[in-house]
C-alpha cells in the first residue's frame, strides 16, 4: 500500500532520514573568507523552510518563458550567462587582461568544462539575436568584438540574485541581504566581479555533486526532480501521480516523453520511486533529497560568500548584523 503525502514516511525523508553533513562540507570556498559553508546550511534548523521558498523562485526564474534566450535551461547556458555577467562586471577598458571578448569568456567556460566549443557558440549567438547580449566593437582594435550583457539580461539576473539571497534571508535574518533583495545594481556588479575569483569552486562542487550532474546536462532536469521533491514533502493527502508532472510541459517547453526519460534516469539512479503501471506513482528517496538539498546548500554557501566579498568592496565590514557567536570553522 502506498502512504500519501505527509504521511509518517515522507516525513522521515525530510528529517529522521538526513545524515549530519560531511565534515567536507564544513570547508570554506576560499579558506580567507570567513562565509557560511555548505555544510552550515544544510544543518540550519529551518532549512526545510527555506527548501520550499527556493524551490518555488528558481522554478519561475528557469520557466521556458523566462529564461534569456528563449530556450530551455540547462548547466551550461546557466554558467554561461553567469559568466558573461560576471567578465562585464569585472571589465576595466584600461585592463586589457579584463576584456570580455570572446576568447576570455571561452577560457572561463573551459573552467567548468559542462559544453562544446560550438554549444557556446551557438548560445551566444541566441543571446545576441534576442536582445540579451550585444558584441560591442573596440574603438582601438578593430578585429575584437566585446560581450556585453543587455539592461535585459542584468535584469533577469538581479531577479535571480534576490531570489538566493531571500533564501538566505530565511536562515540568516540577521545578515539582512538587503542589497540584493532590493535589486541593487552597484551590489549585482561588485558580487558579479568577486564572483571571477572563485569560478574553480563552483565548477567543483557542481562535478562534485555526481548523483546530480546528469540531471544538470538535462533540460530542466534538475528542476523536474526538484517539483517532485517539493510534491512528496507536501502534506496533502495523496501520493504523487505522474499526472502531476504535466504542467511542466507547458512552463519549461519540454515533452511528456523528456520528464519521463528524466524520471527513469532519476529511478535508475536511486533519486526516486515509481511504482504502478496505470498510476505510476513517484516518490523520493533520502539519496534524492541529499542531493537536491547539496546543490541548493552549495549554491546559497557561494552566494553568502559573494555577498561577503561584495560587501567588503563596498568598504564595509559584511554582515554588521550578523551574530557575533557563530562558531569559526
Amino acid at each position: 500500500m502506498v502512504e500519501p503525502r505527509g504521511s509518517r514516511d515522507q516525513g522521515n525523508v525530510d528529517a529522521g532520514s538526513r545524515l549530519p553533513p560531511a565534515p567536507s562540507l564544513f570547508r570554506r570556498f576560499l579558506p580567507q573568507i570567513d562565509h557560511r559553508t555548505t555544510g552550515e546550511v544544510l544543518q540550519h534548523p529551518r532549512f526545510a523552510e527555506m527548501r520550499r521558498h527556493y524551490i518555488a523562485t528558481t522554478m519561475a526564474q528557469y520557466e521556458f518563458a523566462n529564461f534569456p534566450g528563449g530556450w530551455q535551461s540547462t548547466i551550461y547556458r546557466v554558467a554561461a550567462i553567469g559568466a558573461i555577467v560576471c567578465l562585464h562586471a569585472a571589465y576595466d577598458s584600461a585592463d586589457r587582461a579584463t576584456w570580455p571578448t570572446l576568447a576570455r569568456f571561452k577560457e572561463a567556460m573551459a573552467t567548468f568544462g559542462l559544453s562544446s566549443a560550438r554549444q557556446i557558440d551557438d548560445f551566444v549567438a541566441r543571446l545576441v539575436e534576442t536582445g540579451y547580449v550585444v558584441l560591442a566593437r573596440v574603438a582601438t582594435d578593430g578585429r575584437l568584438r566585446l560581450l556585453k550583457p543587455t539592461e535585459q539580461l542584468l535584469d533577469w539576473d538581479r531577479t535571480g540574485l534576490a531570489g538566493y539571497y531571500e533564501a538566505l534571508r530565511i536562515l540568516y535574518p540577521d545578515t539582512g541581504y538587503d542589497l540584493p533583495v532590493a535589486r541593487d545594481r552597484e551590489f549585482q556588479l561588485a558580487m558579479r566581479k568577486a564572483s571571477t575569483s572563485y569560478f574553480p569552486q563552483i565548477a567543483a562542487f557542481i562535478r562534485e555533486d555526481t548523483d546530480l550532474l546528469p540531471f544538470l546536462s538535462m533540460y530542466q532536469g534538475v528542476h523536474i526532480l526538484m517539483h517532485v521533491i517539493d510534491l512528496n514533502l507536501e502534506p496533502q493527502s495523496r501520493p504523487v501521480r505522474e499526472r502531476d508532472l504535466a504542467g511542466l510541459q507547458r512552463r519549461f517547453g519540454i515533452s511528456r516523453s523528456h520528464i519521463r526519460n528524466t524520471l527513469s534516469t532519476a529511478e535508475a539512479a536511486g533519486l526516486i520511486t515509481v511504482s504502478g503501471r496505470s498510476q505510476r506513482l513517484i516518490a523520493a528517496t533520502p539519496r534524492g533529497l541529499a542531493a537536491i538539498d547539496r546543490f541548493i546548500a552549495n549554491t546559497l554557501a557561494s552566494h553568502d560568500l559573494g555577498y561577503r566579498m561584495a560587501i567588503a568592496e563596498f568598504g564595509h565590514a559584511a554582515d554588521p548584523r550578523d551574530r557575533p557567536d557563530r562558531p569559526q570553522r
